[in-house]
């Protein structure tokens, strides 16, 4: 008869134990849904970034190839964020604005670029 009591609470406990395990479950995964999701998005406009920064790079390209007839070529650095255009034999005399070789400066609306020969 006392087992007979125990019974109902027991199944009750357990009942409530799994409902709470499943509960955690699903909005653990739910959770981790979302943040795949997140890392997916920020991915996506990473991409979206480099590519228009590669876009800009190749415009400053363009355009001191067109000013300078010593403009060898160009790359986009992502890991420092810069478009670096490469001169060759820089036979600029002082004054000019990349006179001395190697120069990181700032170029129009905030676009960083740095010279290399």
């Amino acid at each position: 008869m006392k087992t007979k009591k125990l019974t109902l609470p027991i199944t009750i406990l357990l009942s409530a134990i799994i409902l709470v395990v499943g509960y955690y479950a699903v909005q653990y995964n739910k959770q981790e849904s979302i943040e795949r999701q997140q890392r997916i998005e920020l991915e996506q406009e990473n991409k979206e970034y480099v590519a228009e920064r590669k876009m800009e790079c190749y415009d400053i390209y363009k355009e001191r190839d067109e000013l300078r007839s010593n403009v060898d070529s160009y790359y986009y650095d992502e890991e420092r964020d810069v478009c670096v255009v490469r001169y060759e034999n820089l036979n600029w005399k002082e004054g000019d604005p990349f006179f001395g070789g190697e120069v990181d400066g700032e170029y129009k609306e905030g676009k960083y670029f740095k010279v290399e020969y």
